[in-house]
């Protein structure tokens, strides 16, 4: 697989890098290298994702980055992982190419590299992603790509929503699919205006997969409703990876049947008759005090 430009261009340890000195690399994105860095003057230690565009074609990549700012510095939320900085190589953000976010560091997983937690820690995760999915809602904004890569969690269990990249204004229109097959929402493939209900529709398939599990090939199985949303056609899954349509609790009794039903309200293909954050919350939170959760 071919670099890409920020990949190309790596920065080797001590080098400064927009301005912070970069002490390792972390891992890449689709388009980006992140990199764990340090500020010049506090010696504080931050993540630094950094993405280059050298053509027209790769310009969305950067707007991806200049959106993650754009909407996270606006978001003050402990579930949502904090937005530091931006630089970039141009007088405006809006012209660069060359676009450096600097972001919270975060000494945790993605869900979507673990095993299940139990089900009473998996109920705490979803608890406080609902609460973040809330705080951007009630800022104006949907995340629009949830899913259990962009949730880290913690052995403490506190978690972060991350990349908010293809988070838009609530009511946005988008003019191409945006989205990960298996989590996607059906407005989303048809290019509708893209409310809170979508993101209602993604968190019901990311909770639907991370209650599966991993499968013994590492990965997860996702919801039937939300595959069967994605019209792109160089998007196919594997027929094995879709689960059951039915609800959760059949397939696995630790699964509270309330939660599983909750799902299946959660993942109608039209927005209206979804379940509202709110209730999604409200649910979460009942399952919370009772005992049979935290047995599990």
């Amino acid at each position: 697989m071919s670099l890409v430009p920020a990949q190309q261009r790596a920065w080797k340890v001590g080098e400064i890098l927009h301005g912070y000195r970069v002490r390792s690399v972390l891992g890449d994105g689709a388009f980006s290298r992140v990199y764990h860095v340090e500020d010049l003057k506090t010696q504080t230690a931050y993540a630094l994702k950094h993405v280059i565009s050298t053509c027209d074609k790769e310009d969305r990549w950067v707007n991806q980055a200049r959106a993650e700012w754009e909407v996270g510095s606006r978001l003050h939320h402990p579930a949502i992982r904090t937005v530091i900085d931006c630089r970039h190589d141009g007088w405006f953000l809006r012209n660069s190419r060359d676009v450096a976010l600097v972001l919270e560091l975060v000494d945790a997983q993605s869900l979507a590299e673990v095993q299940r937690p139990l089900m009473w820690a998996c109920i705490c995760i979803f608890r406080q992603v609902a609460a973040a999915l809330q705080h951007m809602h009630e800022t104006g904004f949907v995340h629009a790509d949830m899913k259990p890569m962009n949730l880290l969690c913690s052995r403490n269990l506190r978690t972060r929503v991350i990349d908010l990249g293809q988070s838009v204004p609530i009511g946005f229109t988008k003019e191409r699919i945006q989205g990960t097959p298996g989590y996607i929402a059906p407005e989303q493939a048809e290019l509708q205006p893209l409310t809170e209900q979508t993101d209602v529709f993604n968190f019901a398939a990311t909770m639907y997969s991370i209650l599966l599990g991993r499968r013994s090939d590492g990965l997860l199985y996702l919801a039937p409703q939300a595959v069967n949303s994605c019209k792109d056609p160089g998007a196919t899954v594997a027929a094995d990876r879709v689960g059951p349509s039915g609800p959760l609790h059949l397939i696995d009794p630790s699964i509270p049947e309330p939660l599983a039903m909750l799902l299946l309200d959660c993942l109608e293909a039209q927005p209206h008759r979804r379940k509202k954050l709110a209730w999604v919350a409200r649910v979460l939170a009942s399952l919370d005090r009772q005992p049979t959760a935290a047995a599990n």
